[in-house]
């Protein structure tokens, strides 16, 4: 069978559909991915069909057309971005480029419409693949009206998902959360990659200190310094090297193997990014900026899991607290349990194939 994974051009919404993707390569299909060339290193094992703009570009054209900043205001910005630059800047492309691969199956990341009108366009039956928590109802309905307006006007008729693929353990959703369709749960994993292993750099002093893994850059890293801790930043750039006694800095490493040095994670509150921590049973301190940020760093904190701060300034208390308390990492330990308890990438593509 061949199965085409789509996503908007941001990491965030791929890696999670990784593991699904080559899981259906593992099981002997055809798999091509479709996004824009930017995120190629990302999943450099996969075919990459390229198309549709790149952030830069979709954010430049919501600006243009609009004046709004949508990465400021996604309140507003946000069907803006996800539908209508995207379709304007990326159908044509997108559908010609899958053209080329002629897709049995489709799997979009959530708000990858050009992923969803292809298959629309194409009369493929198509798979949603959560990344975030399920949409608010305002912005889902807002979504289903202008995706219902821009179909038409190309000529395509919508069709309805077979499935909704979500990583999120139950005992973070809410009453509140809502799937359009069937929710297939999958066992989220932290992203991994073929290649040379990475080597955990080398502290000087007590190897009983503990490892601080920061995920915001080097933003706070100064405020941490004053604590008796290891302090490894892990940008997404950048080559790794030392920038002092207590710190080191990573370049883009797989968060599976970063996770294996850390002994408490300080990040922006990303869906991956918490859900990978989660899965590794490891403490959190948040600081969450923007976007779907501070809803995930709610969870995760209701969860026991973490301690979230408003201010960069109260980053190294709440770490320190942390550390000093153990049912942090025991309930982070009994959300990795859960979530080792639900179905691996494998079975929920033999759950998706049965229902095309």
């Amino acid at each position: 069978m061949r199965i085409l994974f789509t996503s908007v051009p941001a990491f965030g919404h791929l890696l999670p559909m990784l593991p699904l993707a080559r899981a259906a390569v593992r099981a002997g299909h055809q798999v091509a991915l479709l996004t824009h060339p930017s995120l190629r290193d990302a999943a450099p094992d996969l075919t990459l069909l390229p198309a549709g703009p790149s952030m830069p570009e979709t954010l430049a054209d919501v600006t243009g057309r609009t004046s709004l900043d949508a990465l400021q205001d996604m309140a507003r910005g946000a069907v803006e971005f996800f539908v209508e630059s995207r379709l304007n800047l990326g159908a044509t492309e997108a559908l010609a480029a899958a053209d080329t691969f002629a897709p049995d199956l489709v799997v979009a990341d959530m708000v990858d419409f050009v992923g969803q009108f292809v298959a629309a366009a194409r009369g493929v039956p198509f798979a949603v693949h959560g990344s975030t928590l399920p949409l608010a109802e305002p912005l889902h309905r807002a979504f289903e009206q202008k995706i219902n307006t821009r179909f038409t006007g190309y000529g395509v008729t919508r069709t309805p998902p077979v499935a909704f693929v979500d990583p999120w353990p139950d005992s973070l959703l809410r009453p509140t959360d809502t799937f359009p369709v069937r929710r297939i749960a999958i066992r989220p994993e932290p992203h991994t990659a073929d290649g040379p292993a990475w080597t955990p750099p080398r502290f000087p002093g007590p190897g009983a200190r503990p490892t601080v893994l920061v995920t915001l850059g080097t933003v706070v890293e100064d405020a941490l310094r004053r604590l008796d801790v290891n302090i490894l930043v892990a940008p997404f750039h950048g080559h790794e090297a030392s920038t002092g006694d207590r710190v080191r800095t990573a370049g883009f490493v797989p968060m599976k193997q970063l996770l294996t040095a850390a002994d408490v994670v300080v990040s922006a509150a990303g869906a991956g990014t918490v859900l990978s921590v989660l899965s590794a049973g490891l403490p959190m301190v948040l600081f969450p900026m923007g976007l779907d940020k501070p809803v995930n760093a709610e969870r995760a904190a209701a969860a026991g899991a973490a301690l979230v701060v408003t201010e960069p300034g109260d980053i190294a208390t709440a770490v320190e607290k942390v550390l000093a308390d153990p049912s942090y990492r025991t309930a982070s330990a009994a959300v990795a349990a859960e979530i080792a308890g639900r179905a691996a990438p494998g079975d929920v593509l033999e759950q998706l194939l049965a229902l095309r």
